[in-house]
């Protein structure tokens, strides 16, 4: 199989497709043939060392957080049917973030517990197929990271409820238009969403209300709109210039949950402000909530762009440039994809 690594820390020109053997099942793992990866900026913030998570990688390393693909085997210790992914079964899920082995890779082993299956597309495949539907894929292989942090977001730190007004700094991001749905599915009568102007319709058609922050001052329009009581709850992807004004617009008794993991909470903490940053962890309860969303429609992942394998390099700096909206993906079903159901991988243990 082909995969790509990195061998030491630093630019995109250090990714490199190179031919691997088939990693083998651990206790309680399954085998995924892979058909799409997404890219997020933690790739590149690993690649190129700058995240304190790099820490965790052994060299030759394989980046990449979450999936899509089709079950071909497990280890003897995995009852596929119990679990509803019999092989042949289209699945998607994300890597604990504990395990640092990447999904960049035709073929990934990871936990059971990391993988869902979508039940929208159907399961057993024909042997000259590669994975069902494959195309259908593309959009699972990037609603895990960003579908599972909203999800945390808004409905374990920010316990948005029936009635609550929201706003969300960012509400074109990744994440961003993964919390507006998910915190109108939560009850919340009123979402605001900041974003630029450019990206005001795909706001509005998530369901909130945009404030293009690139023409409007967003205080002012908050204030406006909620005379003066401010918002139930802020989620807030920025953090960097939008945190410390956002502390003076929340309601009384009101919530802010900041994304990014090395955010300081203590402006909030110090004024008795309720703040979180989200933990991210993976359960099949949250993947197939997730799953439920994209199959119903209430959920939608934007797709920038769609890359192979040989522009890995590109994807990592648009990344880099912080200007794609919508999620890229790297396609990772290669030339000649072997077909599953041929085999079941077995436990070394």
């Amino acid at each position: 199989m082909k995969q790509i690594e990195i061998s030491d820390f630093g630019g995109p020109e250090q990714l490199q497709v190179r031919e691997a053997a088939e990693p083998a099942v651990g206790p309680g793992e399954v085998l995924v043939r892979v058909a799409f990866a997404g890219l997020n900026p933690l790739d590149h913030k690993l690649r190129d060392g700058s995240s304190g998570k790099a820490s965790h990688l052994t060299m030759p390393a394989v980046l990449g957080r979450e999936l899509s693909g089709t079950v071909i085997g497990a280890a003897e210790d995995v009852d596929l049917e119990a679990l509803a992914m019999p092989v042949g079964t289209a699945v998607f899920g994300m890597r604990a973030m504990d395990d640092w082995r990447g999904t960049y890779s035709e073929v990934v082993a990871i936990p059971a517990g990391c993988l869902a299956p979508v039940r929208a597309l159907p399961t057993g495949v024909p042997d000259t197929a590669a994975v069902p539907d494959a195309d259908a894929l593309a959009p699972w292989g990037g609603l895990a990271l960003a579908g599972l942090t909203a999800l945390i977001a808004v409905r374990d730190c920010a316990r948005v409820s029936r009635g609550d007004t929201v706003l969300i700094h960012g509400g074109a991001g990744g994440v961003g238009q993964m919390l507006i749905p998910l915190a109108r599915e939560a009850g919340a009568a009123q979402i605001w969403a900041t974003g630029r102007a450019e990206n005001a319709a795909r706001i509005r058609e998530l369901g909130a209300e945009a404030i293009a922050y690139d023409e409007q001052d967003w205080e002012v329009v908050l204030d406006e709109a909620t005379a003066g009581r401010g918002a139930d709850v802020i989620l807030d992807t920025h953090y960097f210039a939008t945190f410390a004004p956002s502390l003076e617009h929340l309601a009384d008794g009101g919530r802010i949950v900041v994304l990014p993991t090395l955010a300081d909470l203590s402006p909030a903490k110090d004024r008795g402000i309720e703040a979180h940053i989200p933990q991210l962890e993976v359960s099949r309860e949250r993947l197939d909530h997730l799953a439920a969303g994209l199959e119903s429609g209430a959920i939608d992942v934007e797709i920038a762009q769609i890359l192979p394998m040989d522009q890995i390099a590109d994807g990592h700096r648009i990344l880099e440039s912080g200007h794609s909206r919508g999620k890229l993906l790297l396609d990772l079903r290669g030339e000649n994809p072997q077909a599953p159901g041929k085999r079941a991988a077995r436990s070394e243990a």
